[in-house]
């Protein structure tokens, strides 16, 4: 018997009987898919529309005291009790702060009771008594201790946009991202076209659903990849070369037989500008000679000192005790907010879902965004080939060993071991039993039946036979790749250092052998391996690693003649992976470190001096490769996987996103950076689960739930997969154990594809036209398959959360302003203006401790949510811990954010206490801190704050 869903109070039995009959529709549609199919958009909004009101008003049956009392009811205010369009006339839409609330009235809304500061509407609470909306406190109800934590994590968040922004890594700046882009080969048209009728009345009523549209007013993060894209579509379209006939092909078939490097010709010729090594190892450019000889390079690069000094800024800010308390609160009104919007909307989010026609998770684009190449295909498919290649290319020449040349068939012999006795369990690749904690034992998993010989043979680019078997078996799961349609990779494929002529034979290996696909684009990983090259004897120091990494790529930049077919490759390269056993551990041989020049010693250097000597070395590459209209590279390092936080504070500053990222559950703050910046993380559970940390304490799925930008990746299928798809496979395993539901496996799917290094017209055929454009504006559901529902509440979530700092950063610039600061500000060498640096004048200020300043100062108590004229306890009169206290939040969305932090201000000194200073305290001030004081009870009451005043002694830092 299917229940009838009847709202209480309502005196129309029309209207009752009408829910009552969508309810029974709704229930059959669990046995008649049919049947859910044929429901209309609007009969989906009404039962949604009524079933909120009768929640709602059953709530508040039991009052509106009560509910303030629970956190999981109010978790966006009241404008934040349903989604879609029919909002009530307490509502009240999302602003900026300080802007004029009526200004932001979304279209087609105005005169619907929205409310205002003016027209404040009254609530009945459990007692029948009217309680009026809270007002927002001004700067000076927010307490200095927020406003300070506040603007260090702004500074973090600076300091990563003079890295990033430097180094053309933002959204935008790469000239793929330009209109006039041409992808090349052309990929495959759409073998099904929707109707534009009814995708479009199916948008428009999926707009409805989820209520009020962003306006580019309301959102501070609309962003750099908005603002990018919009700038450059306004350049003017650098001429390309007509293209040869394109040869037609089935996906899947032919690989690579519709690539001709015809294409390329004629190949751009060389440019006036020179380039140089300077003394600090870092590649520089010059506009003439005569810059050359004045050493005035075309960029200025910052030297190793000062990516140290901002290094030490960020390691400071995530390693304070109060903000990393901030940030893990943060967090976790995040994860609570979602599984609250997980319970009120799934059923709304699954209806907009299956609204959706033609789209499911399975036909949704999915990017693999870390894969390495040689471990591309499952164990059994590399088992097939090897006998393949046994039985019908037994007298191939493979291999070189003892001055002569040896057949596939001679080497099986040194083995001791014919096709036959070939198994997956003699392959003996998969790492899921004796590899944890063991990164040494993992990499012999890349030596089929243990033999290095068959990984030379069969894994490796540069050998005897120049990588044939290598490109044949690559070839075999681009056709599987290809007959997927929807699976997309990034394979990681090395460049080693260790000779310049490395960049030339792997394009001569990709360009030969066409290894060429729709669905595939290439990362190089450099393996940190110095120390190993250094005992081999092949350098003699680290300057030479980087120049034999670079130097190539300056001058094929430079004159794309001198390596045509390098010049062709690097359009289908996207960026530089930086991969080792990040849990070794790192000792720092140098007080101060020296130059790569210098640096001759056989210890490998630390992991933030790798990452800073590729950052340093790609940013004028990329600025020169963009001026010449070639493509750009992103940095996309294995980061967190184990090891030390310090790997993590150099992506925050230098990355465009990482690969696993697990030690961020260690770090809130910089876990709270990552989430305000979306900094993309691509997680492998399966390959954690084998190597480092367990499948039930993987942090992916809390990170999912926080709003991390994170997407599913299987990093090495040779050594964790069973299926021909390993992607799928990952996913599966994920949706089993974490209990993903299919919005939430779209949501990744999405998130895979934005992250990743595809063209930005792909990316506008897969996800749709807008997708760059944040919130439910970007969001194309017939493409995503992620309900309007999902992507409002993570759009407005990140709104708050931006807008939360800026606006308390902002009150402490305010609060600090001094004369002098009206004097303009030097700009760097993107004529960004400098970080604001954070004056640390009073330790009461710091965010560690709260203490003194020379000599001891009075102590001021102030209640909760009370003025500085009144006293405690009369704010205690009124009720304890007043509301006010809680300025709104700038979006109503989530939670009312407190304008002071519980914990962070210590009180000074004993009010009302009878002890005296000690002697030990007097040295304790002397040498620059204080003890803590308590209240004459021993208790710090409860409603008060305690804010030191600053002295008039030194400050310290």
């Amino acid at each position: 018997m299917h229940p009838t869903y009847k709202e209480e109070g309502s005196s129309s039995d029309g209207e009752e009987k009408e829910v009552a009959d969508f309810g029974d529709q709704a229930k059959s549609a669990i046995y008649d898919y049919a049947s859910e199919k044929s429901m209309s958009h609007e009969e989906c909004r009404m039962f949604y529309q009524h079933s909120r009101e009768a929640r709602q008003q059953n709530m508040d049956n039991h009052g509106r005291l009560s509910r303030a009392r629970t956190f999981s009811l109010n978790y966006e205010g009241r404008a934040s009790r349903r989604y879609n369009g029919q909002r009530q006339g307490q509502d009240r839409p999302m602003a900026t702060p300080g802007a004029d609330l009526q200004s932001h009235v979304p279209p087609g809304r105005e005169g619907r009771g929205l409310k205002t500061p003016d027209t404040a509407e009254t609530v009945d609470g459990a007692d029948g008594s009217a309680e009026s909306e809270e007002p927002r406190l001004d700067d000076a109800g927010i307490s200095p201790e927020l406003q300070e934590m506040s603007a260090m994590i702004q500074q973090v968040l600076n300091l990563r946009k003079k890295y990033i922004s430097l180094s053309l890594q933002q959204p935008g700046d790469n000239p793929k991202d330009h209109p006039d882009w041409k992808v090349y080969p052309e990929p495959p048209k759409p073998v099904w076209t929707e109707d534009t009728t009814a995708t479009s009345s199916s948008s428009a009523a999926m707009s409805r659903v989820s209520s009020t549209m962003f306006s580019p007013d309301h959102d501070l993060s609309l962003s750099r990849s908005q603002a990018s894209l919009a700038a450059v579509a306004e350049e003017p379209a650098r001429p390309r070369p007509v293209s040869p006939p394109r040869k037609q092909r089935k996906p899947g078939q032919d690989i690579g037989s519709d690539f001709d490097m015809s294409y390329f010709d004629p190949l751009p010729g060389a440019d006036s500008m020179m380039f140089e090594l300077d003394q600090g190892s870092v590649y520089q450019v010059y506009e003439s000679a005569e810059a050359l000889e004045k050493k005035h390079p075309w960029i200025k690069v910052p030297n190793l000192r000062e990516y140290f000094i901002d290094l030490n800024r960020v390691k400071e800010v995530s390693e304070d005790g109060p903000i990393k308390s901030f940030a893990f609160r943060e967090l976790q009104i995040l994860d609570g907010k979602f599984k609250l919007h997980a319970l009120e909307n799934g059923y709304a989010e699954v209806l907009e879902s299956k609204t959706v026609a033609h789209r499911d998770f399975y036909n949704v684009r999915k990017n693999d965004t870390h894969i390495h190449l040689a471990s591309a295909m499952n164990s059994k498919h590399l088992l097939r080939f090897i006998k393949s290649k046994l039985k019908h290319a037994a007298n191939d020449l493979v291999l070189f060993r003892d001055g002569k040349a040896m057949t596939l068939q001679e080497v099986f012999d040194s083995l001791g071991m014919t096709a036959y006795d070939l198994s997956i369990d003699t392959l003996d690749t998969h790492a899921h039993t004796d590899s944890f904690h063991r990164f040494d034992k993992f990499n012999l998993k890349y030596n089929p039946v243990g033999s290095s010989r068959l990984r030379e043979i069969f894994l490796k680019t540069d050998n005897y036979i120049r990588g044939r078997y290598l490109a044949e078996l690559t070839r075999e799961v681009m056709s599987d790749l290809e007959n997927s349609k929807y699976q997309m990779v990034e394979w990681r494929v090395s460049i080693y250092g260790r000779s310049l002529d490395e960049w030339d034979k792997l394009a001569a290996w990709v360009i030969d052998n066409k290894l060429v696909s729709h669905n595939v684009r290439w990362l190089i990983q450099i393996p940190r391996l110095y120390s190993l090259y250094k005992k081999q004897g092949i350098i003699q120091n680290f300057e030479q690693l980087i120049i034999n990494v670079f130097q190539p790529l300056y001058e094929v930049t430079r004159d794309p003649s001198s390596h045509p077919k390098l010049h062709a490759f690097l359009h289908r390269v996207v960026g530089f992976d930086s991969v080792d056993d990040e849990s070794k551990v790192e000792r720092r041989f140098y007080r101060k470190f020296p130059t790569p020049k210098d640096w001759d010693t056989p210890e490998n250097p630390m992991y933030n001096y790798w990452i800073y000597y590729l950052w340093s070395n790609m940013v004028t590459l990329n600025h020169w490769r963009k001026r010449r209209g070639f493509g750009t590279f992103v940095l996309r390092p294995h980061c967190g996987e184990a090891g030390d936080v310090e790997h993590l504070q150099s992506a925050v500053l230098c990355c465009h996103s990482i690969s696993h990222g697990l030690m961020l559950r260690k770090a809130p703050l910089l876990q709270y950076v990552f989430y305000l910046d979306q900094i993309g993380i691509a997680m492998s559970p399966l390959s954690n689960n084998a190597l480092f940390l367990a499948y039930d304490r993987n942090p992916f799925q809390v990170y999912f739930r926080r709003g991390l930008n994170v997407s599913l990746s299987t990093d090495d299928p040779l050594q964790f997969a069973y299926t021909r798809e390993p992607l799928i496979e990952e996913y599966s395993v994920a949706a089993q154990i974490c209990k993903l539901s299919a919005t939430d496996m779209c949501e990744l799917a999405k998130h895979s594809v934005v992250q990743s290094g595809f063209e930005h017209e792909l990316k506008q055929r897969w996800l749709g036209p807008d997708y760059h454009l944040p919130g439910v504006q970007g969001n194309n559901v017939s493409k995503t398959n992620v309900p309007n529902l999902r992507e409002e509440y993570r759009h407005r979530a990140l709104v708050h959360g931006r807008e939360m700092i800026a606006r308390y950063a902002g009150a402490y610039a305010r609060s600090n302003q001094h004369p002098s600061s009206s004097a303009p500000s030097t700009g760097n060498v993107n004529g960004s203006k400098e970080p604001p640096v954070i004056p640390r004048t009073s330790p009461t200020l710091s965010a560690q401790t709260v203490r003194g300043t020379g000599s001891r100062s009075n102590v001021e108590l102030r209640s909760w949510g009370t003025s500085a004229g009144e006293s405690s306890s009369a704010g205690r009169r009124d009720g304890g811990w007043k509301s006010s206290a809680f300025p709104e939040s700038p979006t109503k969305i989530g939670y009312r954010q407190p304008s002071i932090f519980p914990g962070v201000v210590r009180q000074r000194t004993r009010r009302k206490s009878l002890r005296q200073s000690s002697g030990s305290d007097k040295d304790h001030d002397a040498s620059g801190g204080s003890s803590v004081g308590l209240s004459g009870s021993g208790i710090l009451d409860e409603p008060s704050l305690v804010v030191a005043e600053e002295s008039d002694g030194p400050s310290q830092t």
